[in-house]
């Protein structure tokens, strides 16, 4: 299923560094679109970057 708006913005808000509410940041996580380090940052998976470079236009 391709992603929402919402969705497309929060995967390129988190590989942009800009900040994500929490249930934004778990939702990527849960996806498996990003990873959370030890230290709360957080980074896009190889899935997730996938899903950005597809949507980018």
């Amino acid at each position: 299923m391709p992603l929402t708006q919402e969705q497309l913005r929060i995967l390129q808000d988190i590989h942009a560094t800009t900040p994500v509410s929490e249930a934004e940041a778990a939702w990527a996580v849960r996806e498996n679109y990003a990873a959370q380090g030890e230290d709360g940052d957080l980074a896009l998976s190889q899935k997730g970057l996938k899903a950005i470079d597809g949507n980018d236009a």
